[in-house]
């Protein structure tokens, strides 16, 4: 009797001990230095980071690596470089990246992190987006345009091979925004139309917001526009009824003209500025510890204000013992310095409008793989628990009773100690896109950027863009309180210089690469 309160005793307090220590278990984020040298706008450092750090050059970690550093070679201007590793980043994702026979094993019984990354689905497509930029900042918008389309593509051929709980992520407002941007460079107005329309239809399915994020007033004006520009006068109507937009006048330039021309207001050079502020959240764990009622093990958790119920089917016929643990991956957001921001053109503050945010769209692929591979997690518990009985059956054997307990303990406890969840995931992305339509007169072009931060602070910054006659896209980033630019010369550079440095850190010798 006295043993077997001392084996309680103990397993209660293991337990407490061991969850305490579960909790505090390194993620990937904690491995590197990557997030200091992002926030620091040390790209240069970052990229030695990725070279030489071992846990991301490891070969069930080589999509990491290859995002990783796709982004910080985009983020220096290396637009040729960036699509290189992107490419092959792309190549292994659609080849299927497989386990070996070990791996599995390994990743069922005791940690997913023994698996190769697979990457999340929304990472997968956000990898078009940067090829799409870097073609397009090198000049080749056949090629962009290619790379923004596969960003649906490659959406609705994952969505496709799930039988069950479907992705809602399935569809990508901004891709639609981008593609109409990039056709409009190029001077097709009709499938530039047709791309706004499609990005409109889609915040008009979630009541005209995409996960949390209201329709830019720059896309109701462009498709109103384009609309106008295309002849389609019923549709341009009833976007400015529907939109609240004032009508838009188009100029005649003489009979032999051409029937439709660019609006009036719009010069004959302009540049979209895409504004990437903050870092995407980032992949933490959480450590259940359940509840058993009628075979199901229960938990719940906090999650932005919210209590979230965590289900589990326990297989019939285990004894779950007193030592239990579940680890779940969990998005962690990454708040930005800057809440906002907005640029003066002619006086008046255009704001840079929110297209993404990575943040709910993480949160939501997670949520949706996770009820996918919930037999993962039952898989690994199951495993766990009858290891734990193998052990108990040995101790019987060996010291009766009580040696059934305190060897079950022991394999519980073990099972506990290497519950881990995946925590890997795509480090660099920012945690917001915004971004606004400018217009360029021939010259050199300067604009003010304001950037608000916690308790009053504004920053300041401003960019001169260069005259390009039609429509070229201008990079700027804030992943933390740090407007950072291109560590080399940019072919085409944007210049920048402090209009107030108040504790920004800027670079004002190194141009931003448009």
């Amino acid at each position: 009797m006295l043993l077997k309160n001392t084996v309680s005793a103990i397993s209660k307090t293991a337990a407490v001990l061991l969850l305490t220590g579960l909790y505090s278990c390194g993620t990937y984020n904690t491995k590197t230095t990557l997030e200091s040298d992002l926030y620091n706008g040390q790209f240069k450092k970052a990229v030695n980071e990725i070279e030489t750090n071992k846990f991301l050059n490891k070969d069930r970690n080589r999509l990491l690596y290859l995002m990783e550093k796709g982004k910080m070679e985009h983020l220096l201007g290396n637009y040729r470089a960036s699509n290189l590793l992107f490419e092959k980043a792309y190549i292994m994702i659609d080849d299927k990246i497989r386990s070996n026979a070990g791996q599995v094993v390994a990743a069922k019984l005791t940690n997913p992190m023994a698996e190769p990354y697979k990457g999340e689905d929304f990472e997968k497509v956000t990898i078009h987006y940067y090829m799409a930029l870097n073609y397009f900042h090198l000049g080749l918008p056949n090629e962009a345009l290619v790379e923004a389309k596969r960003i649906d593509i490659k959406l609705l051929e994952l969505n496709e091979k799930y039988k069950d709980n479907k992705n809602k992520y399935s569809r990508d407002a901004f891709s639609q925004i981008l593609q109409g941007l990039i056709y409009e460079s190029t001077g097709d107005i009709n499938n530039a139309f047709i791309a706004y329309r499609n990005a409109a239809e889609i915040y008009d399915t979630d009541g005209g917001n995409f996960f949390g994020i209201a329709m830019p007033q720059q896309l109701k004006y462009d498709l109103a526009r384009t609309a106008k520009q295309m002849g389609f006068i019923d549709d341009y109507n009833r976007y400015l009824k529907k939109y609240n937009l004032q009508p838009i006048e188009l100029p005649k330039t003489g009979a032999n003209g051409p029937l439709v021309q660019p609006d009036a207001a719009m010069p004959s050079g302009e540049a979209i500025i895409f504004w990437e502020n903050g870092l995407a959240p980032a992949k933490d764990q959480i450590i259940l510890t359940y509840s058993a009622a009628n075979y199901w093990f229960y938990a719940s958790y906090m999650e932005d204000g919210k209590l979230v119920d965590f289900f589990l089917p326990i297989p019939t016929g285990f004894n779950v013992g007193t030592v239990n643990a579940v680890a779940i991956p969990k998005y962690r957001k990454r708040e930005s310095f800057y809440s906002r921001a907005s640029i003066l053109v002619n006086d008046r503050e255009l704001p840079l409008e929110t297209g993404q945010d990575f943040y709910p769209i993480a949160k939501q692929c997670l949520k949706d793989r996770m009820l996918r591979e919930v037999v993962d997690i039952v898989a690994r518990f199951a495993a766990k628990k009858a290891a734990s009985a193998g052990l108990a059956a040995l101790g019987k054997s060996m010291l009766g009773d009580d040696g059934e307990d305190i060897f079950r303990l022991g394999g519980d406890i073990a099972g506990a100690a290497t519950e881990k969840a995946d925590t890997r995931n795509w480090q660099s992305l920012p945690g917001t896109i915004g971004y606004a339509r400018v217009p360029l007169q021939e010259g050199e072009n300067k604009f003010t950027i304001k950037k608000y931060g916690p308790s009053g602070v504004v920053d300041t910054d401003v960019i001169t863009i260069p005259y390009k006659k039609g429509l070229q896209i201008v990079n700027y980033f804030d992943l933390g309180r740090t407007q950072v630019n291109p560590d080399k010369p940019a072919e085409q550079p944007v210049t920048t210089e402090s209009a107030e440095k108040t504790g920004a850190t800027i670079n004002t010798e190194t141009p931003i690469k448009p």
